[in-house]
């Protein structure tokens, strides 16, 4: 309904609308430059002296010295003589490489006579440990004493000891 409302309403805008030669918006007029002599030209074109706003030249940047000829260079809250007196620093040698953290977590103990075997998960494995075998090509358990697990990391042979303690 409200529908067919604004339909009505539309037509009978349309039929009392004013006709198009009566519109009360006209196009600007624009005058004619081309047609207009070359002196004309030239006399709108030049400003008195009054007015004209004045431009200072710019300079070439090879002319530009002095500390802003730099316009892109790091800025620096210390001086440029502290850095020049400043010695320069010595190449520390590189330190050993040392052996990983071993991935192995300690689970619990297996006594077995006289000999004692760790259970331990190693990289999300789980494995049993026992003295002077191989985990893998890099870590060897090398003893299980009291409280500690003794491992070797076998490309360096660097020694590390997990400790446990007697509740495992």
């Amino acid at each position: 309904m409200l529908l067919i409302l604004a339909f009505v309403a539309t037509l009978l805008a349309v039929y009392f609308a004013p006709p198009v030669d009566d519109a009360v918006v006209q196009a600007a007029a624009r005058p004619a430059v081309a047609d207009a002599p070359r002196s004309v030209l030239t006399e709108r074109a030049r400003v008195a002296p009054a007015t004209a706003t004045s431009v200072i030249a710019m300079k070439p940047r090879d002319d530009i010295d002095g500390e802003d000829s730099h316009l892109f260079a790091p800025l620096s809250w210390e001086s440029s003589v502290a850095k020049l007196d400043a010695p320069a620093p010595v190449a520390a040698e590189p330190a050993a490489p040392q052996a990983p953290p071993a991935p192995l977590q300690l689970l619990g103990r297996y006594q077995e006579g006289d000999r004692t075997a760790m259970f331990a998960t190693f990289n999300g494995d789980s494995v049993v440990l026992w003295p002077g075998e191989n985990i893998n090509a890099e870590w060897r358990v090398d003893a299980i004493e009291a409280g500690q697990v003794v491992l070797t990391y076998l490309p360096l042979g660097q020694k590390q000891s997990l400790p446990w303690t007697t509740s495992q």
